[in-house]
């Protein structure tokens, strides 16, 4: 195999240590010369370790993205203007058999001297907070929506039938009517009509029936637990909405331009920007880049025939944040975003049309990034104006 870097080092990264294999010698050199250490985690011997390397000459570094354990190691040895490489494990796995961390090592080193490893797709350091802010916000919303789950799996099994006519029992006039329940008190049909608003429709007797149930003083505990816990997270989130806000101050235009396509709400634009950065030549097109988020089908071939192959797993933030998005412009309506997925959910599953569709916002994505434009949508009679002068 032809030799791309004379001096590369492979780095198996663990929690409290890391072991290093540098590889040396000119591509005329069959075997090249190997050397091998161990460094802490810490960040003296982090630098220790940027200092060992730099007395050997090397080019490359290369190391698997394992966990978070990759990141103060590359924040340390970054430092010495190494050419670093982030890798998928999942892409360089090992020859299946004897498995140590010095053999990790030294694959990786050979893989890079060949110029066998992709690079992953690394932001600048004020992106990587903001994806790091995005990302906790999802996860803390999520665990609110367990949560949430688990006071409705309480009212259900103390048969208090409140969700079957108040649509949301945590804002308004439903968190009044939860509130009664939780604080313990005496309902009466007062009560329950003080807390109703003019716009309900279920009568305050429905809600008083609904209301008359079982709830022992367990269960009386946990939710009054549960809710406070809602309570925590809602200023938690609140929290990060504020510092997420903060951190997109600068790329407030983008942000902008991004909720001006159909279906791209403002939390859509800015995981959008969180993941992708506001910048996109890393990514050779918008092909490229649709692949890195998973939203390119998998290429498989035998025989000359051409099999269908799911979609990789890719960026699954910006995966998801992109079929939310292709979920609402599919009925935008006036869109023609709309109309492109009825014209291929008439040919295929609608579940992949809406794969389909999320791939073509992440292409307008692409070329607003690119350009510094804007999305214009056209009417129907103009889009088939254009198409005819696109096929001429």
């Amino acid at each position: 195999m032809e030799v791309v870097a004379e001096s590369v080092a492979g780095v198996d990264v663990h929690q409290k240590q890391i072991t290093i294999t540098v590889l040396i010698g000119s591509s005329s050199v069959q075997k090249p010369k190997r050397f091998s250490n161990r460094f802490g985690t810490t960040t003296a011997a982090l630098k220790e370790c940027g200092k060992w390397l730099t007395e050997m000459n090397v080019e490359k570094v290369a190391m698997e993205s394992t966990g978070q354990y990759w990141r103060p190691v590359w924040q340390v040895l970054e430092t010495f203007n190494f050419d670093m490489i982030l890798c998928n494990p999942r892409i360089i796995k090992n020859i299946p058999g004897k498995k140590t961390d010095q053999k990790d090592s030294e694959w990786l080193a050979d893989l890079t001297r060949c110029g066998l490893v992709s690079a992953s797709f690394i932001p600048p350091r004020e992106i990587q907070e903001l994806r790091e802010s995005t990302r906790s916000r999802k996860k803390l919303i999520q665990s609110r929506t367990r949560i949430r789950n688990e006071v409705h799996n309480i009212l259900q099994r103390s048969n208090i039938k409140l969700t079957s006519f108040v649509s949301d029992i945590f804002t308004g006039s439903g968190l009044k009517l939860l509130n009664l329940v939780v604080n313990g008190e005496v309902i009466t049909l007062r009560k329950v009509s003080s807390c109703m608003t003019k716009r309900m429709k279920s009568s305050p007797e429905q809600i008083l029936e609904a209301l008359n149930g079982v709830l022992g003083r367990n269960d009386l505990s946990l939710m009054a637990i549960q809710m406070k816990l809602l309570d925590d997270y809602g200023r938690a989130i609140t929290e990060l909405d504020n510092l997420i806000d903060e951190q997109l101050t600068e790329e407030a235009n983008l942000l902008h331009r991004l909720q001006d396509i159909p279906g791209v709400s403002e939390r859509t634009a800015q995981i959008i920007i969180a993941e992708v950065g506001p910048d996109v030549s890393p990514f050779i097109d918008a092909h490229h880049l649709a692949s890195w988020a998973g939203l390119c089908p998998g290429s498989y071939e035998s025989a000359g025939k051409k099999h269908g192959s799911a979609t990789l797993h890719g960026n699954g933030y910006l995966k998801s944040a992109l079929v939310t998005a292709a979920m609402g412009a599919k009925i935008t309506k006036k869109s023609g975003l709309k109309d492109y997925f009825w014209r291929l959910s008439s040919r295929m599953e609608k579940q992949k049309a809406v794969i389909a569709l999320a791939h073509k916002l992440l292409r307008i994505i692409y070329a607003l990034i690119q350009d510094g434009s804007t999305y214009q949508e056209y009417k129907k009679d103009q889009r088939k104006a254009i198409t005819l002068v696109a096929n001429n």
